[in-house]
């Protein structure tokens, strides 16, 4: 609910308001976002579940997981190509993924759902005809009048903190403005760049999420850092190839 705000005054800044009616006026288009939109709000309340109920772990493998399907359903869907030495940074990533699986002991929904949802998320961002910033705007905007009712539901049975508690409101409040920015700016990178791309960089979230946990929360990693080592050097890989490929097609212009 409090990322609506934050969007709108996106489209105010950006004069986009005029592009975010002619989009709503077309079926196909909103169908995608309302596609897009129940897919971000299943990731967000599976998140949600797995904090609240000390599964983090879960949830942490779910986003090393994702995007090899980002890749998956860039190359099924998309048509976009692999070099060999991508494939080859991909079959690392998924062996460190494949090893924390390993370590992990089980595959569990919540990893899956997480997984699934925001890489699906992914793939209709790209085909919508629509800028980053409209779409998210029709994103929320659908989804506002259901977290509305929800909200209701729950401040009746004195379920939920919301306006109970000045610190925990402003932190709410705020949280809109954490969640939009970076899902905005996800949104703009999926329409610009190949879905693989995208896909395997967003190796650099969760790893950035355990440097945290190990220099900032004290965290004992164990033998997480064998699957770390193998994610970045997937990274490097890929990305290396990529700027080598860019050269080579300047260098033929």
């Amino acid at each position: 609910m409090a990322g609506l705000p934050v969007v709108l005054l996106i489209l105010t800044v950006r004069s986009d308001f005029s592009q975010f009616f002619k989009v709503i006026r077309q079926p196909k288009a909103v169908s995608l976002l309302l596609a897009s939109a129940l897919l971000i709000l299943g990731n967000w309340l599976t998140f949600i579940y797995s904090v609240v109920n000390a599964r983090v772990s879960e949830a942490s493998l779910g986003y090393y997981i994702n995007p090899l399907v980002s890749v998956a359903l860039g190359s099924f869907f998309l048509g976009e190509k692999l070099r060999p030495l991508q494939w080859f940074a991909v079959s690392i990533a998924m062996g460190g993924v494949l090893y924390l699986t390993w370590v992990e002991g089980t595959l569990p929904w919540i990893s899956l759902v997480l997984a699934i949802s925001f890489a699906l998320y992914g793939l209709i961002r790209k085909r919508v005809e629509a800028s980053a910033e409209v779409g998210l705007a029709i994103e929320m905007t659908i989804l506002f009048f259901p977290m509305l009712i929800l909200q209701i539901y729950l401040a009746q049975g004195g379920n939920t903190v919301f306006l109970n508690s000045d610190d925990m409101t402003l932190g709410l409040i705020f949280g809109g403005f954490v969640t939009v920015v970076p899902l905005w700016l996800f949104s703009r990178a999926a329409r610009k760049l190949r879905l693989t791309t995208v896909g395997l960089m967003q190796y650099l979230a969760p790893t950035a999420q355990l440097m945290v946990a190990i220099f900032y929360i004290g965290e004992e990693v164990g033998t997480k850092w064998i699957t770390l080592s193998l994610i970045a050097l997937a990274i490097s890989i890929y990305s290396m190839d990529s700027i080598r490929a860019s050269r080579s097609e300047t260098l033929d212009c």
